[in-house]
């Protein structure tokens, strides 16, 4: 399980230097749902240091930085209005056409991301790495289906 959290870490790190370009340009409701998914990845990342060891653990940081990806994960449905996919969005268009599976996918993130931060404020809790696992499991399942791939950069 571990091994895993450090590839899903590292995948979120990489993705993170492509972020900055992919939000040159963007507007409106694109712009605002980048900017929440720029906030969870900084949530994710800092708990993902904690789970390698890479951080000293804080279970109260990492508690509060579960709260808000389980605040964002509910403002997903809002930021995805018909017809805001193309441009600067890397929204495949499956988002639209799997509507259902999409909203069901940002709630089981939401749920995922409550349960890691009340296991996280639960000091007997042991166990708060496969609550992550979860939440990390539940981004990379909607991504997988409703998130364009990233191209790999023209060689030089």
């Amino acid at each position: 399980m571990l091994s895993t959290l450090v590839r899903l870490t590292a995948l979120l790190c990489l993705v993170s230097a492509t972020i900055a370009l992919a939000h040159e340009g963007a507007t409106g409701v694109v712009k605002e749902r980048m900017d929440l998914m720029k906030r969870q990845q900084d949530d994710m990342k800092l708990i993902g240091k904690m789970a390698k060891d890479k951080t000293p653990f804080d279970a109260a940081k990492a508690a509060e930085s579960a709260r808000d990806i389980g605040v964002t994960a509910k403002k997903i449905h809002e930021l995805f209005p018909e017809g805001s996919g193309g441009g600067k969005s890397d929204a495949l268009p499956a988002v639209w056409e799997e509507w259902d599976r999409f909203t069901a996918k940002a709630d089981d993130l939401g749920s995922a991301a409550d349960t890691l931060a009340s296991s996280l404020d639960d000091s007997a809790n042991q166990d708060w790495k496969a609550a992550f696992q979860k939440v990390t499991d539940a981004c990379k399942s909607c991504h997988e289906d409703f998130r364009a791939k990233k191209k790999d950069p023209a060689p030089h």
